[in-house]
């Protein structure tokens, strides 16, 4: 188990309350710490400027209105926790440490999970689940996990690297539903999205203990009514929580 460094320091591409727009806990205040960098690469990603690094980390207050102050990266996680405190107030029901991608600052995410965790603040963690080993440090502090599962219709990664993806976002979703984690498993489903994709994933996530959400694309590749229906049918018959959510974060005008 990592210990808690709270001098670890990491790129964050910004801090702020709002709500949960995806997910079973869609519409939940949150306070989101949002890391910057991924590894992915993913064709239908809304939040693209957050792959690379960033020069500042953003402190947006009032709740998603607009930028307060900003700190030069690297921050320190002692520093992104006394902003979260900040922002933590009546309503707020966990901290979301989401990315870019947090598993990409395995040391730093840690610190920052645990520093939640030392402070009573539930940890809600959003990840691609691109590193199962780098995931499994974190459970211990983790209380919500939403892993996002890369399809191959979503050109994540080059062909040849997608099914040692996938084979760790599948360890992810185990390690914790067997951790006793509220756990939550997305993909987003494009209009190319065929039923048969969607069985294999199921067959996969057969006898755990999780939610599979159905998020469809909002932009490029936007799948029609039809579409979600046949699909969630198609994961219905392997599955018993299925749902299909939206982007409700874009539907409110928040972040």
């Amino acid at each position: 188990m990592i210990r808690r460094h709270t001098d670890e320091v990491g790129v964050l591409a910004e801090i702020f309350s709002s709500f949960q727009g995806e997910g079973p806990l869609v519409g939940k205040r949150q306070v989101f710490v949002r890391t910057a960098g991924c590894n992915l690469s993913c064709s239908y990603c809304d939040s693209p400027r957050f792959r690379r690094e960033a020069k500042f980390c953003e402190v947006l207050s009032p709740p998603a209105s607009g930028p307060l102050r900003r700190a030069d990266n690297p921050v320190t996680a002692s520093w992104a926790m006394k902003e979260v405190l900040g922002l933590w107030g009546r309503g707020s029901h966990s901290v979301s440490i989401t990315g870019g991608e947090p598993l990409c600052q395995p040391d730093f995410a840690a610190a920052l999970a645990s520093g939640c965790a030392a402070e009573g603040l539930p940890v809600y963690f959003e990840t691609n689940g691109s590193s199962a080993s780098r995931f499994r440090r974190l459970i211990p502090w983790i209380d919500f996990a939403a892993v996002d599962i890369k399809l191959q219709s979503h050109h994540s990664c080059p062909p040849d690297r997608w099914s040692r993806l996938f084979e760790n976002e599948i360890s992810c979703i185990d390690g914790a539903s067997r951790a006793g984690v509220a756990t939550i498993a997305k993909t987003v489903i494009l209009d190319a999205t065929t039923p048969e994709e969607i069985e294999r994933l199921c067959h996969r996530l057969e006898g755990l203990e999780m939610t599979l959400v159905l998020q469809p694309a909002s932009g490029r590749g936007k799948p029609g009514p039809e579409k979600l229906i046949l699909l969630h049918q198609a994961a219905s018959e392997l599955l018993g929580d299925v749902v299909v959510i939206p982007q409700a974060h874009k539907m409110m005008g928040v972040l």
